[in-house]
């Protein structure tokens, strides 16, 4: 890759960013396409966001921006326009520079963690799904898993309200899907189909489980949205158990795909 006056610059925001490899991922894959492209990482405080979309403006060779924690939710108001996922889940995971200045959000965590269950054989149809987070990312999931035709979802969360606040617009906007809002120690993982890790829990400045998965039925398949280890001890538990398990950068991978159609073709 040689970076020319006529790259267009893409960054990835997050707090922390410096554990994160997708950079190289994203550079690889749009130089095959062909691109004059450059992705690199930007550490951006929370209390910085505003600025930083405020600098974005003003400089005509960035193309865009890939949002990451903590700040997929706190861009929406910082973007003109939402695209309809971006307004459906309501929160931000990439921003297209236009040619005006202006920002448009989107979101397409969903659809990426769709694309990356269906290509490890997740068969979604009926399946009883536990997730934890619901947070950006856990937002984007949980909307295209009822929409999906999965038979009920349960979402585990710290704050509770948060979670029945997500259980009542899911329960809005597809109706005839079940969803419950539980605590860890109100649930069971032996019926379940698909266990979801959406929160950081397990990245490299956040190690841990983000749930117990004693009990878990050894056909349950465990997926996880961290990319960093890819190996975390949630999918090394579920491993010993007997589970499939499925890293974050399954989820990735179909992103940066996305990506290249949002920024350089125009589709949402």
């Amino acid at each position: 890759m040689q970076i020319t006056g006529e790259t267009n610059l893409f960054y990835i925001i997050g707090s922390p960013i410096a554990h994160f490899r997708a950079p190289i991922m994203f550079n690889g894959y749009f130089a095959a396409k062909g691109h004059n492209f450059c992705c690199t990482g930007l550490h951006v405080q929370p209390g910085d966001l505003a600025e930083t979309f405020a600098l974005v403006r003003k400089i005509d060779n960035i193309k865009g921006l890939c949002i990451t924690i903590p700040h997929k939710i706190d861009a929406v108001p910082l973007v003109d326009r939402l695209t309809e996922a971006g307004q459906r889940v309501g929160s931000v995971n990439f921003v297209r520079r236009e040619a005006d200045g202006t920002l448009t959000g989107h979101n397409i965590d969903g659809q990426g963690f769709m694309r990356g269950l269906a290509g490890n054989g997740v068969e979604l149809a009926g399946a009883s799904v536990v997730q934890v987070g619901v947070g950006g990312v856990g937002r984007a999931i949980a909307f295209s898993l009822v929409s999906s035709g999965i038979g009920k979802i349960t979402l585990v969360n710290r704050d509770t309200d948060k979670a029945e606040r997500l259980a009542s617009e899911l329960r809005d906007a597809i109706g005839t899907v079940v969803v419950v809002a539980a605590q860890e120690g109100e649930i069971s993982l032996k019926d379940a189909n698909l266990l979801v890790n959406a929160t950081s829990v397990g990245m490299v400045s956040n190690l841990g489980l983000p749930i117990v998965i004693d009990g878990i039925n050894p056909t349950c398949t465990v997926a996880d949205v961290v990319l960093k280890p890819e190996e975390t001890e949630l999918l090394a538990a579920a491993r010993a158990l007997g589970c499939r398990t499925i890293p974050g950068t399954a989820m990735l991978k179909p992103q940066i795909e996305l990506c290249e159609e949002f920024l350089y073709h125009g589709k949402q």
